[in-house]
């Protein structure tokens, strides 16, 4: 199928932008909770999992970054798949992207409910909470509307807003750290380092988002291989630090719902918590608005290639921007949210992930056997080993997933090829 993809897209994002727009999109309402539930399984050895965690999905996304180093097309692990394996595989992983960022965007939505909760519950529930949640959306989707530079502002502003409280959390807690609690760092029980690693590993998704738009990056080639290792090692610095004060702050670490909150509590008085509430609804909020940024931009790259109708790819003459795609991906992600769990939107829209990251990695070992004389800005070292090793991460993860959403999750996945197939015949005929 041929490439209908133009350079309509106003090229506006920089480097700062590529890396807020990554560190947005991993840090967000895990690190808030996931403390507690890590500690209960390997106690202060889940401290050392999250570097674990940090190492494999570093491996996973030096795979895009190679990738990255390449195209230089919105879409993402979509341009990948399709350039590597062919116009049906890419659309099925377009295909996976898009429901990803849709999935994602109404559990995120859903997920700051939640947090409303610590201030008080009734903005969590009834007509109220209906009416947050669509207020959110509408509300991300108009700013992206009026540009790319305005979503990835917006962006950034909740990134460096959620990254203050934590690192007011690190620093008034760190001199605060009982030394004796960190006694067992070491100490684990090798059969639930597995259940451990996933909690975590469940934290780092979102890195994703950074390639999708390329089209709109001034030197993505450049940019890309360079985010993802900024991002991915910030992270895991934020989150090692994140897990050594609430582990040597907070006693009762385990059996804690709210564990930065607690452990803030605990040496900032009752202002911390207040703080860390607050720092978890900027987290939330920021992941939103990611998804609303990329998400319509996967639909626009499918609609491209002819694989969705043209009016998908239309973009707005003033804002430049795909305001069609923008419009349908608000509609479904209300629909969505107002509709589903959040507990079943959140371990859909992990696997999803998950599955379009495999194509991804194969794709590095592909392009090198097939296109060795590809240019490319940056080339992961150590040969196959880490593609490999990022591919069987990806495989070990979703064996760790349940059973039955697995096959929901299939399920939706294959409704994508009818469509294929109708709009491949309709392009041949062409």
């Amino acid at each position: 199928m041929k490439n209908h993809q133009g350079q309509k897209l106003s090229r506006s994002m920089n480097l700062f932008d590529v890396v807020c727009l990554g560190i947005n999109g991993i840090v967000g309402a895990g690190i808030f909770l996931l403390p507690g539930k890590l500690a209960a399984v390997t106690g202060s050895f889940s401290i050392l999992v999250f570097v674990i965690c940090g190492l494999l999905c570093l491996a996973i996304a030096l795979c895009f970054a190679e990738m990255g180093g390449i195209y230089q097309e919105t879409g993402g692990a979509y341009i990948y798949a399709r350039n590597t394996f062919g116009p049906m595989t890419g659309f099925m992983v377009g295909w996976m992207m898009w429901l990803s960022a849709i999935i994602g965007w109404a559990a995120m939505a859903r997920g700051l409910l939640l947090y409303l909760r610590y201030f008080s519950p009734s903005l969590s529930e009834g007509w109220i909470g209906e009416i947050i949640i669509i207020t959110l959306i509408l509300g991300l989707s108009t700013l992206n509307f009026l540009g790319v530079k305005t979503g990835a502002r917006v962006i950034n502003f909740f990134t460096i807003g959620k990254l203050i409280p934590i690192f007011i959390f690190v620093a008034c807690g760190l001199p605060h750290i009982e030394t004796t609690s960190l006694n067992q760092i070491f100490s684990f029980e090798v059969d639930k380092v597995g259940a451990a690693i996933v909690i975590a590993l469940f934290a780092y998704t979102g890195f994703e988002y950074m390639p999708v738009l390329a089209g709109e990056m001034k030197r993505p080639k450049r940019d890309i291989p360079i985010a993802f290792f900024l991002v991915i090692l910030g992270t895991t610095l934020i989150y090692v630090f994140v897990q050594t004060v609430a582990t040597g702050t907070l006693p009762g670490l385990a059996q804690s719902e709210k564990p930065l909150a607690d452990a803030a509590a605990g040496f900032l008085g009752p202002a911390g918590g207040i703080l860390i509430a607050v720092g978890a609804l900027l987290a939330i909020a920021g992941v939103n608005s990611g998804i609303a940024l990329t998400g319509p931009r996967n639909l626009f790259a499918l609609s491209a290639d002819g694989l969705f109708p043209a009016v998908f790819s239309k973009i707005h003459p003033r804002f430049h921007t795909p305001y069609v795609a923008i419009g349908v991906n608000t509609f479904l992600t209300l629909t969505l949210s107002l509709t589903g769990t959040f507990e079943y939107l959140i371990f859909a829209s992990v696997l999803v992930s998950i599955l379009q990251y495999i194509p991804t990695c194969l794709a590095v070992i592909v392009l090198r056997r097939k296109r060795p004389d590809i240019q490319k800005s940056y080339t992961i070292p150590g040969g196959y080993i880490i593609p490999c090793l990022a591919l069987l991460t990806c495989f070990w993860i979703l064996f760790q997933i349940k059973l039955i959403i697995i096959i929901a999750t299939l399920g939706g996945i294959a409704l994508c090829l009818p469509l294929y197939f109708f709009r491949k015949s309709t392009l041949d005929k062409d």
